[in-house]
């Protein structure tokens, strides 16, 4: 079967769709499909269309459903579409009608789906592989990372804003990896590393360079606004690295309704809290760890692969 996965990437950077479609192209050849991507085969004939992003690929998948280049489409659903794009346009609503198939990326998001078109959703985890081997952790910083481009949805800079409120003695360093999406975040991302001795902003790494901070690294902060499915949350708990994350419905089908390592949106104040609770009691970081271990099962390979093996035969039935 021809597969032809539609991923936009506007800011030609590696974000979360471009992971998970490296890895889904790579499951569906160990399958024994053919899987074509990019631009360039965009109109071309396929047996079954994955589009990653309903909103920004609609017109796209319109295309393929008129001009009959895809017979089956799949689409999976982003943070975006379920909790702002899809709400705010409703006319756009359409394009889940055309998908044979749509997945979500948490069981919590299937509440965000239409009822009408839920039954034909399925929710599929994202794998990541535990690392080989752990490099040496700094004993002079207690560091924390955040690994997410700077854009507003995914409110790079909180945890270094968090770190202002961190008593003296405390020895919290806060890692920001990822590319300025926008020219005014990045100025700001400038300046607060110029004023707050506690934050640094690595910019833009290669999977093996942002994998190396993580690993280094005592915890993982998601500061997100939304999130559709969180790749980078995946990678810190089969790493062993425990979370420290937004209250929202992503968050909460990953690690556990009771998660004791969330804190309200935006709320500098509590993920301060949290954080130096992390640094200075050993049982609460214990804890965070160990609830992560609990819920790695979820992120095994072999699941997604079973998961989207399922998903070919439901969206070819």
């Amino acid at each position: 079967m021809i597969i032809r996965l539609l991923s936009p990437n506007r800011f030609n950077v590696r974000n979360g769709n471009a992971v998970t479609s490296e890895r889904w192209r790579s499951f569906f050849e160990d399958l024994g499909h053919r899987v074509v991507t990019g631009p360039e085969s965009a109109g071309e004939p396929c047996d079954l269309l994955v589009a990653f992003n309903a909103y920004k690929n609609r017109e796209a998948i319109r295309n393929a459903v008129n001009s009959g280049a895809a017979p089956r489409i799949v689409i999976c659903l982003t943070g975006t579409d379920l909790y702002r794009d899809l709400k705010d346009d409703p006319s756009a609503v359409f394009v889940l009608h055309h998908a044979d198939q749509l997945v979500v990326l948490h069981p919590l998001a299937l509440d965000d789906v239409p009822p009408d078109v839920r039954g034909k959703t399925m929710v599929i985890f994202q794998s990541s592989v535990p690392p080989g081997a752990h490099p040496v952790r700094e004993t002079e910083h207690f560091d924390v990372c955040v690994i997410a481009h700077l854009r507003q949805v995914k409110d790079p800079l909180r945890a270094a804003h968090a770190a202002r409120l961190l008593p003296r003695e405390s020895k919290i360093r806060i890692s920001l990896v990822g590319k300025a999406l926008s020219d005014a975040l990045g100025e700001e991302a400038e300046r607060e590393m110029a004023e707050n001795p506690r934050f640094r902003w690595l910019g833009e790494k290669s999977a093996k360079g942002t994998a190396e901070i993580l690993l280094k690294s005592r915890l993982l902060v998601v500061s997100s606004l939304f999130e559709g499915g969180a790749n980078v949350v995946s990678e810190a708990v089969v790493s062993g690295v425990p979370v420290i994350a937004t209250h929202m419905a992503c968050m909460r089908g990953l690690l556990g309704a009771d998660y004791p390592g969330l804190f309200p949106v935006g709320d500098t104040r509590r993920l301060a809290e949290l954080l130096l609770r992390a640094e200075t009691d050993p049982g609460f970081y214990d804890d965070l760890a160990e609830r992560c271990r609990r819920e790695s099962y979820k992120f095994d390979p072999v699941l997604e692969r079973e998961s989207l093996k399922n998903l070919l035969e439901r969206a070819c039935a």
